[in-house]
């Protein structure tokens, strides 16, 4: 994870799957997605957990204060691309050239390896102990 410090929730029942503890001490919360190439340039992600039961199928879509960014894996590419969790976040994100040169409004995949925010959460960085 680009040198951050993965940690894992104590319990399945959280909206993340991981949290990332990054240079400065801040832990980010991250949703893992994982979305395959199109043959237009694009991936695409449905920002929504699904699950069945005895009870049917059901979709739940994530708000805002959930976690910090969805971690979205492209294996064509073998990249991570880092979204931050807001209303505003792209549903499409674009790694080739668009067919009629557009390029307003178009999400690049580059503008997104990178976490571009912080949490307001921090962990105290400590140095580890080791008992002998």
């Amino acid at each position: 994870m680009k040198g951050y410090v993965p940690c894992i929730p104590l319990s399945d029942h959280q909206p993340y799957d991981v949290v990332a503890i990054i240079h400065t001490g801040k832990a980010l919360k991250l949703q893992v997605k994982y979305a395959t190439l199109k043959s237009n340039g694009t991936v695409e992600v449905r920002f929504r957990t699904s699950w069945a039961d005895r009870h049917g199928t059901h979709i739940r879509h994530y708000a805002p204060g959930d976690f910090d960014y969805y971690a979205i894996y492209c294996p064509e590419k073998d990249i991570v691309l880092y979204v931050p969790n807001s209303l505003d976040c792209p549903k499409v994100i674009r790694f080739g050239k668009t067919a009629n040169n557009q390029s307003c409004f178009v999400k690049w995949a580059n503008d997104y390896l990178e976490f571009n925010r912080e949490s307001s959460e921090t962990i105290r960085c400590t140095p580890e102990t080791v008992k002998t």
